[in-house]
């Protein structure tokens, strides 16, 4: 039987993904939960619903269709997500878009069809492809087969992951990969925790094996106010760095944004807000810095 795996997107002529021109590939499924997730469509493995309240017209369709989990109340049409299983039918009638089914079922070749389109713009610009998600190496088999015929073609191929998966799943991967993106969100495991939903001991420890074997990691920090960006922090993100096999690293902080709130209001779930704007590029340069100067890591924003 052939693998599939759930996809919520595919992003072509991509510039923040990894080198050059890439096309990437949003893998639905995450272990963790991350309370300022910016893909929150890709948490649950499984397709979802969504609706999209300022394209709702009222015509009705899918209550007609589907009473049990379509209901108009004070004029507006509400879901009821209790056992609904995403068949997808409502969406399909819906004549504005206001409803959309989030995911899809890809097969390996399906997604390498995709992926050779713009292998041309990947051979000019020094790009390729970067699987991404929710969490992509929870499907490891999907990903290593993927990624081995990624290869045969000539496309370089980069991974964005958490790591907080078996170290088993990364090793699939290994063969195929030339290039690994490692969260590293909250240095102190209880407040990970809190904030993650896990603590951060089988990520810390799947960096440390990673950079160990492969001279191709870029560590990425989400700066979260409140959240990671203290002095304490800083001092503990600099412990875990001089831990680790230095060759293989570099830095790379992501500023704060709520862009996705909107996403939250369609999938109907609680958004946590942190701040209201990015941070300035002196604060961002001020952490790069503390970085550089403590860990002699090359560290940009």
């Amino acid at each position: 039987m052939s693998l599939t795996a759930t996809v919520s997107d595919i992003t072509r002529c991509s510039l923040h993904d990894g080198p050059g021109i890439r096309t990437v590939i949003y893998f639905k499924g995450c272990g963790l939960r991350c309370k300022w997730c910016h893909n929150p469509e890709t948490l649950q493995k499984n397709k979802q619903l969504v609706h999209y309240a300022s394209k709702c017209i009222g015509c009705g369709r899918c209550v007609t269709l589907c009473p049990v989990h379509h209901v108009v109340q004070d004029g507006k049409l509400h879901l009821v997500r209790e056992g609904c299983t995403a068949c997808g039918r409502c969406s399909q009638l819906c004549p504005t878009g206001a409803l959309k089914l989030i995911g899809e079922e890809k097969s390996i070749d399906e997604l390498l069809e995709v992926i050779v389109k713009d292998k041309h713009f990947y051979d000019k610009s020094g790009g390729g492809v970067t699987f991404s998600g929710g969490e992509c190496l929870l499907q490891p088999d999907f990903i290593a087969q993927l990624a081995k015929k990624c290869k045969q073609e000539g496309i370089h191929t980069a991974v964005e992951s958490a790591f907080f998966v078996p170290w088993e799943s990364v090793e699939k991967i290994l063969p195929y990969i030339d290039l690994f993106f490692a969260d590293l969100k909250i240095p102190d495991p209880e407040k990970h925790r809190t904030y993650t939903g896990q603590n951060n001991t089988r990520i810390l420890e799947n960096i440390t094996r990673l950079t160990q074997t492969q001279k191709n990691v870029i560590i990425r920090i989400p700066v979260i106010p409140t959240v990671n960006d203290s002095d304490t922090d800083l001092e503990q993100f600099t412990e875990i760095l001089n831990s680790l096999d230095k060759t293989a690293l570099r830095v790379e902080l992501l500023k704060y944004n709520h862009l996705s709130e909107s996403k939250y209001q369609i999938l109907e779930q609680p958004y946590t807000k942190f701040f209201d704007a990015p941070q300035t590029d002196e604060f961002m340069r001020s952490y790069c810095e503390y970085l550089n100067a403590k860990t002699k890591l090359p560290c940009t924003f």
